[in-house]
């Protein structure tokens, strides 16, 4: 397998990328790049005629979908990447199994839910492994959040100095926001005693007056 690196990919994916791989005949290439125009907004894609996983590292980092579940700005874009990738290399782990999908237009809708699902459960793995990696640690996509950190220091402090202050620890998700997002919390009584939980420090963190979850806590939601 061949790594393509035209931007400066987070160190840490690509090892992630390597060892999911290693059993995975049908990837041949990994590009990295940004702000693809033949994705169309699309965070990744796996080629099955030539075996090529294309990860857009511009995408993964402008896509909100985790930050809308309560995640914190640098493991929203993290967890981008990481699930992306993971996606795309169970598409290739189907294509092994599989070598008809080649012949296919578009894949069912089945084979979509499969490779999602099969990368959840590797993210929920890895953060329970693994801490999320620092602005320093995460190349071409570091940077630019730290361009936006600047940009949005003058209009929104607090909310800058909260993510480089919680920057390299556990913490990445807002606890009530990604309790009431989550199937396991859907009532106010049970998102009550997550809370009580985090206050009782069985869980989480409190920092302040505010309540947060690690990564794997909130990824396993």
């Amino acid at each position: 397998m061949k790594i393509i690196d035209n931007k400066g990919a987070p160190p840490e994916l690509v090892r992630a990328i390597v060892h999911e791989a290693e059993l995975i005949h049908s990837v041949k290439r990994v590009i990295f790049d940004a702000f693809i125009k033949d994705l169309n907004g699309d965070l990744g894609a796996f080629n099955p005629t030539n075996g090529v996983i294309i990860i857009d590292l511009g995408n993964c980092l402008t896509n909100k979908s985790w930050m809308k579940k309560g995640f914190m700005f640098i493991a929203n874009a993290w967890l981008n990447l990481l699930m992306t990738a993971f996606h795309e290399l169970a598409h290739a782990a189907q294509l092994d199994l599989e070598p008809a999908l080649a012949n296919l237009d578009r894949l069912p809708q089945i084979y979509e839910d499969e490779a999602t699902e099969t990368a959840g459960i590797r993210v929920v793995n890895w953060t329970d492994e693994h801490p999320i990696p620092k602005l320093n640690e995460l190349g071409w996509v570091g940077d630019q959040m730290k361009a936006i950190f600047n940009d949005l220091y003058f209009t929104m402090p607090d909310m800058v100095g909260e993510e480089l202050d919680l920057e390299g620890t556990e913490i990445a998700a807002y606890a009530e926001q990604r309790a009431h997002t989550s199937r396991e919390y859907s009532t106010e009584q049970e998102t009550a005693l997550l809370l009580k939980q985090i206050d009782d420090g069985m869980i989480g963190k409190k920092v302040g007056e505010k309540r947060y979850l690690t990564a794997y806590e909130a990824v396993a939601m």
